[in-house]
């Protein structure tokens, strides 16, 4: 195979994605409209229905792929200590980026300023009122083992299973067993996952058609200035963010390459809006770059709930938005409360489309804002979600090739670890 085939041979897989995604799109803008029609009412509910059958399919691949391939990694791995290691780097890099990227918002948002001309929708539920403590306490743990095993609770998941992967290590011989059974499990698992995204170009393309019919044009309209801003930041953090983390991690070479992988697992994130869904292609992307599934396997899934920049950039200009709309602006050293909330609650964010409540919660909490702006928030995050999927789960493939540099050297890429 020549050079010149090989690479096109790598664009492949993207190309069909961007292709469904497109196709997904014009049927939806097209469908959308009639969406009052019988036939285009039947039309839509085939198509997210297939979407959601592909999604439903790879949410219950998560857990148990989560489980088996952290596990498995940590616990066939005989240098604890460089587990140890390994995870503090990762948490510190997740939480330096996400507070990098808190900063850049409240900069731009500094010199743009916020729209005041927003309608909140009544319709909207509130959330119920949480304290600080229990959120704390619902986003790191769960109270029964079958709440564990649930894709909404995927950063206690990852806890447990951290935590059963270290103690199969460490009691020596008699965890052999174990750990070679958690390691075929994560080939299984990786095998599972490979076959099941060969169909994600129809899966994904059908869920993209849903999404675009219901919300199609006119609430971009509605939301018009922010989203522009918003976008603006995400497609710059993008480029040159995770580039510059991409050149951190292997210079030239990084950037040239993360880029040439990243394609297909950002629109699975962006077109899905879900960062667990697009785990195994990071995973996949991960591979392709060289670093080691004893990275990979840990830093991917973990920070698919806990590295989340799109999310603080998100909630950064969200606390701006609300509390210059209700009067109580902030100044001066208020702005580090400000960057603390976002980066607090983004790590609270849940994987899944949506996100739940808690961090627009916790921004009403925390600055005495009316019930009435919860719906506002609501809203505003709902339409800032596919952009913030793409940075948190994209800043997850940067991330292993970060830490693969500090514990591998700066020609990691050269010795072809994976």
């Amino acid at each position: 195979m020549t050079q010149k085939s090989s690479k096109l041979q790598s664009y492949k897989e993207p190309l069909k994605l961007i292709i469904a995604c497109l196709i997904g799109a014009v049927i939806g803008l097209w469908l959308g409209p009639r969406q009052d029609a019988p036939a285009a009412a039947t039309a839509l509910s085939i198509l997210a229905a297939i979407g959601q059958i592909f999604l439903n399919l790879l949410f219950c691949i998560l857990v148990p792929l989560i489980f088996f391939s952290i596990a498995g990694s940590i616990a066939n791995n005989k240098d604890i200590r460089k587990v140890g290691k390994m995870l503090v780097y990762t948490i510190v890099f997740f939480i330096a980026t996400a507070a990098l990227a808190g900063v850049i918002t409240l900069i731009v948002v500094h010199f743009t300023g916020v729209p005041h001309n927003f309608v909140g929708d009544s319709s909207a539920a509130a959330a119920a009122e949480t304290s600080l403590t229990q959120q704390i306490v619902g986003t790191f743990t769960v109270g029964d083992l079958p709440d564990l095993i649930s894709r909404y609770h995927v950063l206690p998941l990852i806890i447990m299973t951290i935590f059963f992967g270290i103690c199969t290590g460490l009691v020596g011989k008699e965890g052999e067993m174990m750990a070679s059974f958690l390691q075929s499990g994560s080939a299984v698992m990786y095998k599972m996952t490979e076959l099941l995204m060969k169909l994600a170009p129809l899966g994904i393309g059908c869920y993209f058609a849903d999404l675009t019919a219901v919300y199609g044009v006119e609430l971009l309209k509605t939301y018009g200035q922010a989203m522009l801003v918003f976008y603006a930041i995400v497609f710059v953090y993008f480029f040159i963010g995770l580039g510059f983390y991409a050149w951190l991690a292997a210079g030239s070479w990084g950037v040239k390459n993360f880029f040439r992988v990243i394609l297909s697992p950002a629109l699975t994130a962006l077109g899905t809006r879900s960062s667990a869904a697009a785990i195994p292609l990071q995973m996949n992307a991960c591979d392709e770059l060289g670093i080691p599934r004893e990275i990979s396997s840990v830093v991917v899934p973990l920070g698919a709930t806990m590295h989340m920049d799109g999310a603080c950039i998100a909630m950064t200009y969200a606390t701006i938005l609300a509390t210059t709309m209700f009067g109580v602006p902030v100044h001066g050293a208020q702005f580090l409360l400000v960057l603390f909330v976002a980066v607090a609650s983004s790590v609270a964010t849940s994987s899944v489309p949506g996100g739940g409540a808690a961090g627009e919660t916790m921004i009403v909490s925390v600055f005495s804002l009316p019930a009435a702006a919860m719906p506002i928030l609501l809203m505003v995050v709902e339409l800032f979600d596919p952009g913030c999927t793409l940075l948190n789960s994209c800043g997850d493939t940067v991330a292993s090739m970060v830490v693969t540099r500090i514990l591998y050297g700066r020609d990691w890429y050269q010795k072809k670890l994976s």
